[in-house]
């Protein structure tokens, strides 16, 4: 989705990238959600889809969608990095992953919220362009 929204930002003149994914993601809800009428909190998604809409979320708010404040020259280097990198990778640079280390347990992914933080953990924050180590 990521890959698809780049392409039509470079290629479609006034392209509205936030409105499209929505579009997508409400298409997407739609058609694999459940959910009762009149009910909103009775909405359920496949789990095989369950991280979508964290995804697109921090798809929407990216520097490959948002790219106020940013030169052309970064625009570019950022989506051909994008282009080029595993899906992997690719995840890591929309949505970074935060990795908990501890003493007494092993490496664990941890919310990206404050309550992952105490004195005894050390927090590693990977956004594939920088590292952030938190003690």
């Amino acid at each position: 989705m990521a890959r698809i929204t780049s392409l039509k930002m470079e290629m479609e003149e006034g392209f509205d990238a936030t409105r499209w994914l929505d579009r997508n993601l409400i298409r997407l809800c739609s058609k694999f959600g459940n959910y009762r009428k009149d009910d909103p909190s009775s909405f359920t998604l496949n789990p095989c889809f369950s991280l979508f809409p964290q995804f697109m979320f921090n798809l929407r708010r990216s520097q490959f969608v948002q790219v106020f404040n940013n030169s052309p020259d970064e625009t570019a280097y950022f989506r051909m990095l994008l282009n080029r990198e595993n899906i992997t990778n690719a995840a890591v640079m929309i949505q970074p992953s935060l990795i908990s280390y501890s003493f007494n347990s092993l490496p664990q992914p941890a919310l990206l919220d404050v309550a992952s933080i105490s004195a005894d953990r050390i927090l590693l924050l990977d956004s594939y362009f920088s590292i952030v180590i938190f003690h």
